[in-house]
C-alpha cells in the first residue's frame, strides 16, 4: 500500500525560473545594498496559492517561523497585500555558516484581484506557519435590459 501519492516532477520552466531567481539573487546589484553596510538585502517572499469558487478567492501563504502579530493584511483599490518581518534568530557567534537559505528580514507581496470583492467580509487567520485569506466576491450584477418604445 502507497503511503504517499507521487507529486509531479517541476516542469523545466518551473526548475529554469528558480534557476533564475537563484542567479539574480546572486548578483552583487540585487542581493546587496548601501543602506545597511554592504549586507545582503533582508527581503524575500513566501510562496502563496490562490484559488477561486463561485464564492470567494482563497489565498493561502507558506510563513513558517512567524507570528501573526508580524503579519499584516490590507486591502485598497482591489489589491491584496501582506507585509510582515520575520526576525532572525540568534546563532552562535563561533559557528561558521556552510550556507544559509532560510530567510529573515522583511517581506512584502501584492495581489491584484480581477473583479469586485466584500471589502468588509475579508477574514484572515495565520495556523501553523500557513495564513488563510477569504475574500468573498462581490454580487455580479446583470445588466438591465431597457425596451426601446
Amino acid at each position: 500500500m502507497k503511503l504517499a501519492k507521487n507529486r509531479p516532477k517541476a516542469s523545466t520552466i518551473d526548475v529554469l525560473r528558480r534557476e533564475m531567481d537563484q542567479f539574480f539573487d546572486d548578483l552583487v546589484p540585487f542581493s546587496w545594498t548601501r543602506d545597511n553596510g554592504g549586507k545582503m538585502m533582508e527581503s524575500w517572499a513566501p510562496s502563496a496559492d490562490i484559488s477561486e469558487d463561485n464564492k470567494e478567492y482563497l489565498l493561502r501563504m507558506d510563513i513558517p517561523g512567524m507570528e501573526k502579530k508580524d503579519i499584516k493584511v490590507n486591502f485598497q483599490d482591489g489589491r491584496i497585500t501582506v507585509t510582515g518581518d520575520r526576525k532572525e534568530e540568534e546563532t552562535e557567534e563561533e559557528k561558521d555558516f556552510i550556507r544559509k537559505e532560510r530567510y529573515e528580514g522583511s517581506f512584502y507581496r501584492s495581489f491584484t484581484l480581477p473583479e469586485a470583492v466584500k471589502e468588509n467580509e475579508i477574514n484572515a487567520s495565520f495556523k501553523n506557519g500557513v495564513l488563510k485569506i477569504s475574500i468573498p466576491k462581490a454580487e455580479v450584477v446583470e445588466p438591465k435590459a431597457i425596451k426601446i418604445s
